[in-house]
């Protein structure tokens, strides 16, 4: 491959053996790989580190956004591309190859490879404001309104010489948010169609306790990314959006009890 690559997973309360994106992340030869283990539980996670990988354990659940600092941190560097992955993300073995292709093609700052779960694409998606919807093809996305998520996503290193990533935000938009930086930076962002990561699909769940919680989380960032929007509009569409998932979750959720 012409360029290096780094493969960033972040972990929480599961053993490194289990994860389907560091079981993939190993097969690939010559690729540096950092592990951020934001676990509450004990576990003999350390024991994964050896000459390609580097484990942090962060001592705490820090949140996706200083777990990715710290890793940036401790690679300090500007050279190649960084990639980040969920710990539940399936890589296929053509991903760096054809990540590494597309880089010297185009010379992107930022590429999203598709990737998928059972319900279809969710990365590339389109976002409208602070609103994002899934798109069946990557014909219907353009440099205006283009996201996508964090897993599967490849950033020049360089990029972040003078980026980090906002650690008011816990788990959700960080992706999106990061991706609008990088629009409004004029970077370079383009999608890698020719590869397809499988996610982990866990939107079945109907345990209304942990919706409840996971909701908490997701209210609060996703609150964040509307009052950084700039338009007082996004803001009051963000708080109806999560008036209407608040309802699926307290009402929806015990119907399909």
């Amino acid at each position: 491959m012409t360029n290096r690559f780094y493969a960033v997973t972040v972990i929480c309360n599961r053993d490194i053996y289990d994860s389907a994106s560091y079981n993939s992340l190993k097969k690939s030869d010559g690729v540096r790989i950092i592990v951020c283990d934001n676990s509450t539980e004990k576990n003999d996670n350390g024991k994964c580190a050896d000459s390609r990988v580097s484990y942090i354990p962060m001592g705490k659940n820090a949140g996706l956004a200083a777990a990715y600092n710290r890793a940036l941190d401790s690679l300090n560097t500007d050279d190649g591309y960084i990639c980040l992955f969920d710990d539940d993300t399936e890589i296929p073995d053509n991903y760096f190859t054809e990540i590494d292709r597309l880089a010297v093609e185009t010379d992107a700052d930022v590429i999203l490879p598709v990737v998928k779960d059972e319900t279809g694409i969710m990365s590339p998606c389109r976002i409208n404001g602070v609103l994002t919807s899934r798109i069946s093809s990557p014909d219907e996305i353009n440099g205006r309104n283009i996201s996508g998520i964090n897993s599967g996503m490849a950033v020049k290193a360089a990029v972040f010489k003078n980026y980090r990533y906002d650690t008011e935000y816990f788990l959700d938009f960080i992706d999106h948010a990061f991706i609008r930086d990088m629009k409004n930076a004029g970077k370079k962002i383009c999608v890698c169609d020719s590869v397809c990561l499988r996610q982990s699909f866990s939107a079945n769940d109907r345990n209304i306790e942990r919706a409840k919680r996971r909701y908490e989380i997701f209210r609060k960032d996703y609150l964040r990314f509307c009052s950084q929007s700039g338009s007082k509009a996004d803001v009051i569409k963000g708080k109806l959006y999560l008036l209407k998932r608040s309802f699926n979750i307290n009402v929806l959720y015990r119907l399909k009890k």
